[in-house]
Parts: C-alpha cells; sequence; structure tokens
C-alpha cells in the first residue's frame, strides 16, 4: 500500500459513514491495492465541479429521463387495463353475439363455403 511519506499528515478529517458504505469503500481500496486513508484522500482530490457544459448535460439528461419514465408509466397503465379487458372477455358470449348477427343476415351460405373452398367434394 502506497503512501506519500514526504508529507507530514498530522491533520485528520472525520466522515461518518453507513456501515455498508465503511465496507464498499474498504473493498474499494483494496481493490485499488490502497489504504482507505489513501483511497479517500485520492477520491477527494480527484473530485472537480462540474462545468457548466456538465451540468446542462446532466439536466437534459434527468429530462430525458424524466420523460422516458412518465412513457414507460402510461405504457403499464395501458397495459394493465388491456390485460384486465382480456381476463374479463367472455369469448362464449362474443361468438354468440357474432352467429346472432349473421343469422340476421341474408345470406348465401353455401355460396360462401362454395367461395372458401369448403363446398362438400371439394378439399
Amino acid at each position: 500500500m502506497a503512501t506519500q511519506a514526504a508529507e507530514v499528515r498530522n491533520n485528520r478529517v472525520v466522515v461518518l459513514v453507513s456501515e455498508a458504505e465503511k465496507r464498499r469503500i474498504a473493498s474499494n481500496a483494496r481493490a485499488a491495492d490502497m489504504s482507505v486513508s489513501d483511497f479517500m484522500r485520492r477520491a477527494a482530490e480527484r473530485y472537480t465541479e462540474p462545468t457548466d457544459a456538465e451540468q446542462a448535460l446532466m439536466r437534459d439528461l434527468l429530462a430525458q429521463l424524466e420523460q422516458a419514465n412518465i412513457s414507460t408509466r402510461a405504457a403499464l397503465e395501458n397495459l394493465e387495463e388491456t390485460e384486465s379487458r382480456a381476463a374479463s372477455f367472455d369469448e362464449a358470449a362474443y361468438r354468440a353475439e357474432i352467429v346472432r348477427q349473421l343469422e340476421g343476415q341474408d345470406i348465401n351460405w353455401a355460396e360462401v363455403a362454395e367461395r372458401l373452398g369448403l363446398a362438400k367434394g371439394r378439399a
């Protein structure tokens, strides 16, 4: 584990973290082959305030994400409504209604069967 011995480090910065955060930080430090102190110091030194362009980009991305969330919620609501209608669909009643409507029509069923290739003697 590398530490910079050239500078005297006698000041303390206290950072309160949860137990889970502490474990993640320690794990990340081990993965980087650093002490937790070096890891936190390096992370703090690398931090820079986002530029105006970066902030504008983040605002645009957040707006796009919110729009995607709105669209997704609407699609899910539509799906739930469609599933509900499908679950309550009474196929037998639907077929009976269609038969009733067709029986009320003046249809030459023999001609329909012949045109569809359903007439007797045909494959």
